[in-house]
């Protein structure tokens, strides 16, 4: 599987993500275990810091995995106008915890934007782990192009870490990010990590297939209190595409992630063992540059 180098670690270009609860714990260290057999060797345990048992946690203490990169989200969405809470006690806190739960965390990202805490403040106890070795370096999730500049900005004028990735939304329903961050990010020497494949469940023949019912029934008058998915066109033809393919949709999704430069790495978080198929597919059926512009000629403009 192909990597991309981050700090100093190789990133292959699939991350597993741990299940969340309902899944039970033991269910979803099985399914780390058939990430890890695909060849995953990156680790995204979103939330290392909470006081639950997490599946993360389990697998890496009892499997003892050679050569994983181990993620971990930093700091609390608080909302309320500040957005996230990255004090230095925040992120001191959370840096500790997810140690102590996971073992170890090579990269941590930040959960959103503070705006009551000085980014200089975040920036040095970031820096701070850095030097004393509990994290590899940092990343930030959820950034814009006008973000991560605000961030490589503050980062040289202090001559503290720069970001070493980005952790986006980005699938075929949502491309902005492939507009001007992933631009500026490649040119900054800012790795690029997908998140939300498949769009939040969008992007799978199940929400397809009932959106086209949906749509046929309010043809014959049937009520329905919410809209029709505005994307169901295009949708429909990437799963006919995929047919044509001999994929499903939600492989046709993870490929095209796959053989897209700027992305170094897609999460994937399983929550059934059936989940990994498209994994699997999307493995063993990488696309082509003339099925990728076939494809990309379906979606709406981002």
């Amino acid at each position: 599987m192909r990597t991309t180098p981050v700090a100093g670690l190789d990133l292959t270009a699939l991350t597993m993500g741990s299940a969340p609860l309902p899944t039970p714990v033991a269910r979803a260290v099985d399914l780390l275990d058939e990430g890890w057999e695909a060849g995953i060797r990156a680790l995204d345990a979103a939330d290392g810091t909470g006081g639950a048992e997490s599946a993360a946690g389990r697998w890496l203490e009892e499997r003892q995995p050679e050569g994983v990169v181990v993620l971990s989200g930093l700091g609390t969405v608080v909302g309320q106008g500040r957005g996230a809470d990255l004090s230095p006690a925040r992120i001191d806190g959370h840096v500790a915890a997810a140690v102590r739960r996971l073992g170890r965390v090579d990269l941590g990202w930040l959960r959103g934007a503070d705006a009551e805490t000085p980014l200089e403040d975040t920036l040095q106890a970031l820096a701070g782990a850095i030097e004393g070795g509990r994290l590899r370096a940092w990343g930030a999730g959820d950034v814009d192009a006008w973000a991560l500049e605000g961030l490589l900005a503050e980062a040289d004028r202090t001559a503290l870490p720069r970001p070493a990735f980005v952790r986006v939304r980005l699938n075929l329903l949502e491309r902005g990010a492939l507009q001007d961050l992933a631009p500026l990010a490649a040119g900054e020497g800012v790795v690029l990590l997908a998140g939300a494949p498949l769009g939040g469940g969008r992007l799978t023949g199940r929400h397809v297939a009932a959106e086209e019912s949906a749509a046929e029934a309010i043809r014959f008058g049937a009520p329905r209190d919410t809209p029709i998915d505005p994307a169901l066109d295009a949708l429909v033809a990437l799963r006919d595409l995929a047919r044509d393919l001999e994929l499903s949709l939600e492989g046709l999704a993870l490929a095209w992630l796959l053989a897209t430069d700027p992305v170094a790495s897609t999460i994937a978080t399983p929550r059934a063992k059936a989940d990994w198929d498209p994994v699997h597919e999307a493995l063993e059926r990488p696309l082509d540059a003339e099925t990728v512009e076939r494809l990309e000629h379906l979606l709406p403009q981002p």
